[in-house]
């Protein structure tokens, strides 16, 4: 028989840290700390291969758990109930601070290209007016005088 309160509490901890992490994530992003970005998505990539590792043991995990569910002792399975709700809750807090990460990165990667976009308008049109308003003898460097 599976521990279910015992593995849906690990399954809990992982989430939380990963809820952790994508808080840390986003704060990073706000200050623009790209440095400390990516070690924070490192460590996400390695809690989310952990996890991977670890549901990999029990590949039926969710059919076995319905299937027993109704054999469970009362409190044991009022337990494991709790810990999936609360696993639940944090699950949909995470994927809500991913969706707002993933929105900040949008957005400031499109405010950057428009940046460089009018940078580069910006060198052209000063590129126009310097070779339209100099002299025609500035305008090409001529070697024999």
């Amino acid at each position: 028989m599976i521990d279910y309160p015992k593995l849906f509490a690990v399954r809990l901890e992982y989430s939380k840290a990963l809820l952790k992490l994508s808080l840390q994530q986003q704060d990073l992003i706000e200050q623009d700390d790209y440095t400390q970005l990516l070690d924070v998505l490192g460590q996400k990539q390695r809690l989310l291969g952990q996890l991977d590792q670890y549901t990999r043991q029990l590949p039926q995990l969710w059919e076995k758990w319905k299937a027993d569910r109704d054999q469970l002792p009362t409190d044991q399975r009022e337990t494991c109930e709790t810990i999936l709700q609360q696993s639940e809750a944090v699950l949909s807090e995470l994927l809500q601070n991913e969706d707002t990460s993933t929105q900040s990165m949008v957005h400031r990667r499109d405010q950057t290209r428009e940046q460089l976009k009018s940078l580069n308008q910006g060198g052209r049109v000063g590129e126009a007016y310097r070779d339209n308003l100099a002299p025609v003898t500035h305008r090409h460097l001529n070697i024999d005088q």
